[in-house]
């Protein structure tokens, strides 16, 4: 196992330990039994690692991040489990396993999804207090909602949905994969680099960093979903050929998209250089991005 991989390893177990013990405790029921079951599917984990890496990256070592990498996570989640349901993509599998409307009935997972959102921004208020930081708290809530909100993410489903069945340009498929995924990756990054008190020009050098990573994420996802199965990446393949959903491959050719996520992963690097501090890690992550298998 090489560093990255064993970095990985190592960070995925600490945030995965980490969220089990987030979760309210008190109450027992279906809505806490499907948080938990969406959050134990698995996943890689990239967007707190993320975080936590941009903090380390930084010279900032306080554990108090983890709950800000946590944030990532559950909103990630809560995105997961709304993306699935028979109203968006109306998916059966997620991570490998039945998704969580499968197996809690839809209502549950809308009230499991709004309570993963919901206990996010309760760990950043949390984590202000931990840090006896408000105003870090506060631009790293004003960070998460902007990529959650109607300029992020739910911004960039409403074009999904709204694209299905029809012709779009490049640039609008880039303005959708932008708010789709891209923002939440950024918010990822951004807020590492907040928790670590990174200066101006270090948070506009992770910016770039985050934007080209965050298109190349999506390119390689759309390029799996056209070229794997079910089996290697742990949902259906193909949805976006069923539902006639526009996405890279389809509108610049598969050897055109994968050729963009390359150069895509050349500028992210490139940017890095200008950051003035070892940068094996967003190095390594960056790779781990946009030439992974699933």
């Amino acid at each position: 196992m090489n560093e990255i991989d064993q970095y990985l390893s190592e960070k995925r177990d600490l945030i995965n330990r980490a969220l089990e013990d987030c979760l309210p405790k008190n109450r027992p029921s279906a809505v806490r039994e499907a948080m938990n079951y969406s959050l134990k599917a698995g996943g890689k984990r990239l967007r707190p690692i993320l975080t936590l890496a941009v903090a380390e990256t930084l010279e900032h070592e306080d554990s108090s991040v983890m709950d800000v990498a946590c944030a990532m996570e559950l909103v990630h989640t809560y995105s997961l489990i709304h993306d699935d349901l028979p109203a968006m993509d109306n998916s059966d599998l997620r991570r490998g396993k039945p998704t969580c409307h499968r197996v809690y009935g839809d209502g549950i997972a809308v009230l499991a999804g709004d309570a993963l959102l919901t206990l996010a921004f309760e760990m950043l208020a949390g984590y202000g207090e931990k840090v006896s930081s408000p105003d870090k708290a506060l631009k790293i809530t004003a960070e998460l909602s902007r990529a959650a909100g109607v300029n992020g993410m739910i911004g960039g489903q409403n074009l999904d949905l709204e694209s299905e069945g029809k012709r779009i340009s490049e640039t609008e498929l880039e303005e959708m994969s932008s708010m789709k995924t891209g923002a939440l990756l950024k918010a990822s990054v951004i807020s590492g680099a907040i928790a670590a008190g990174a200066t101006e020009d270090e948070e506009k050098i992770l910016t770039e960093y985050a934007l080209c990573i965050g298109t190349a994420f999506q390119i390689v996802d759309d390029l799996l979903d056209h070229e794997s199965s079910a089996n290697e990446i742990g949902k259906p393949t193909g949805a976006d050929r069923e539902r006639f959903k526009p996405n890279y491959p389809g509108i610049l050719g598969i050897q055109e998209a994968r050729r963009r996520a390359e150069t895509l992963h050349e500028q992210a690097l490139a940017s890095l250089k200008r950051l003035g501090k070892s940068t094996e890690l967003l190095t390594g992550l960056a790779g781990k991005m946009v030439y992974r298998k699933k």
